[in-house]
């Protein structure tokens, strides 16, 4: 059996508690095997889970990371429909180094546009990171009430974040 990656644009589900769900995207790809997950600021019961879930993409971005498919592999997250990502995500940039530090480019969500990085960039914008799925639920969860919130679940909020629309769409 050929395995089914993930598409920009899929719509899941993640189970909570009492048959209760959160609802993310796929918003954007980075290489093959990486996908930025955007949870959104609802929660859906499991009778209107489809339905709803392909409606709540309008809602704002609880969370936004950078991770990769396991939890939908293994189906723990279900994939129930496929919506355009709403342009109003907001895709992160990061920095990279180049060549020997401290020479710093600015990088798109996906990896595919860059620039050189001014010195406050280089200072102030994120390396890219990936996170195990398993930490964007238990932020969600947490966030719910439902587990302990940890420092770390703060960044995968997307507030006050330098995005790709801000640092390449609008030069």
């Amino acid at each position: 059996m050929v395995r089914q990656r993930p598409k920009l644009g899929d719509v899941f589900v993640v189970p909570l508690d009492d048959g209760k769900f959160g609802v993310g995207q796929v918003v954007g790809t980075y290489g093959k095997e990486s996908y930025f997950f955007a949870i959104f600021d609802v929660v859906i019961p499991l009778e209107h889970a489809n339905r709803q879930a392909v409606e709540a993409v309008d809602r704002p971005v609880l969370f936004l990371a950078l991770s990769m498919d396991a939890k939908l592999y293994a189906g723990h997250w279900r994939v129930v429909g496929q919506e355009p990502v709403p342009p109003e995500v907001p895709l992160p940039a990061y920095k990279e180094a180049v060549g020997s530090p401290p020479n710093f480019e600015v990088v798109d969500y996906s990896g595919t546009r860059r620039r050189p990085a001014t010195a406050a960039e280089a200072h102030t914008l994120p390396n890219r990171k990936v996170v195990a799925p398993v930490r964007v639920e238990k932020a969600l969860r947490a966030h719910l009430g439902l587990e302990p919130w940890l420092d770390a679940f703060n960044e995968l909020r997307p507030e006050g974040r330098a995005t790709t629309a801000d640092l390449f769409n609008r030069r």
